[in-house]
């Protein structure tokens, strides 16, 4: 068996202590959070970088979206 990558381990324990906290899965409000560090980094990191954050913003905001229309369809 291999072992996980440790950024996807660390992915997983985070998820596991929000479900902890209470804290809900809420993609437009991690999409905020990555929109301010996207902010304060910018200039400092090379656009590659910047465009691999912004691929993360997608897929977030495809889930969100995802989810808008499914509870509007309800």
């Amino acid at each position: 068996m291999t072992k996980p990558d440790p950024h996807i381990e660390s992915f997983r324990l985070q998820a596991e202590r929000m479900d902890q906290l209470g804290i809900p899965c809420d993609p437009d409000a991690a999409m905020a959070l990555l929109a301010v560090f996207m902010s304060e980094i910018e200039g400092s990191i090379s656009e590659e970088e910047m465009f691999s954050l912004a691929e993360i913003g997608g897929h977030l905001y495809r889930e969100g979206l995802r989810r808008k229309m499914i509870s509007i369809l309800k």
